[in-house]
């Protein structure tokens, strides 16, 4: 009897190591078939090592060093057909392998710069190109460039329209044609233009209320007012008839709800998502 047990649980545990074996064999094949689509955008894990690289490269040493962008550095598109075709046959070598890049276009010591980076493997990531962008424009405007700027005029433009600073939210746009001179003058600086408006607490809208009249160029890199002119004093329009929310709008904007729609598909969705592919 004791021999039988033996014999019965040597051949389970037989059998489990061997459904063991199968789904160890079936989960280094998922993680293997768990690459990215070459066409995916770059993932959390990738863009760390981006941002790792480009700070660590010798090609850009000056400092600050701000990105203003990262993408995905999209492959040839024939490599991309020999993907799809090599990951929908029985090949037996499977899906071809694409290298994992990423555009980034960053800004130091005065200049704009673009940079390949190759996050194929995020723990041996390197810089495989730069160059420094010698043609007209620049990088996007960050989200700290923008506050920051955009708290540089206030005092400027309140010097003779008897408002207080509080009324004034100021916003940052490209800089645009400011005549020949500031042209000139700002030749080769990364310079933006600054428009005022005036707040109030009667409206939501306060691009309705410009500030008119106000030049004002601030020079980003240096985040210094370069430019100021009080050409004209405009009035301010009145913060009547500017609301826009649909719960705060009068008559006849103010009518009954519309009825809602409703989208059937009786045979069912036609389409299949899987992961970024539809």
């Amino acid at each position: 009897m004791l021999s039988e047990v033996c014999l019965v649980n040597s051949a389970m545990l037989l059998l489990l190591i061997s459904i063991l074996s199968v789904t160890g064999a079936f989960a280094v094949a998922a993680s293997s078939d768990s690459r990215p689509h070459p066409l995916d955008p770059l993932s959390a894990a990738e863009l760390t090592a981006v941002s790792a690289a480009v700070f660590a490269t010798p090609f850009v040493t000056a400092r600050p060093l701000t990105i203003h962008y990262v993408g995905l550095d999209e492959p040839e598109k024939a490599d991309v057909i020999a993907y799809a075709y090599s990951t929908s046959s029985s090949s037996s070598s499977g899906p071809a392998v694409l290298p994992r890049r990423a555009l980034v276009i960053a800004r130091a010591g005065g200049q704009s710069h673009e940079l390949r980076v190759d996050v194929t493997n995020a723990s041996a990531k390197s810089v495989i190109s730069h160059s420094v962008h010698r043609g007209s424009g620049f990088p996007r405007f960050t989200t700290g460039e923008i506050i920051a700027a955009a708290k540089l005029p206030r005092a400027y433009s309140v010097r003779r329209r008897g408002l207080n600073l509080s009324e004034i939210s100021c916003g940052v746009f490209s800089k645009g044609w400011f005549g020949s001179r500031e042209e000139a003058r700002w030749r080769g600086a990364r310079v933006a233009k600054i428009q005022c408006f005036v707040k109030n607490a009667a409206t939501a809208n306060a691009y309705t209320r410009p500030l008119e009249g106000v030049v004002l160029g601030v020079d980003i890199e240096r985040m210094a007012v370069v430019g100021y002119r009080d050409r004209v004093v405009r009035p301010v329009p009145t913060a009547e008839g500017t609301e826009y929310r649909a719960d705060k709008v009068w008559p006849p904007f103010t009518g009954p709800a519309t009825v809602p729609g409703v989208g059937v598909q009786p045979e069912g969705k036609g389409f299949q998502i899987d992961g970024h592919v539809v």
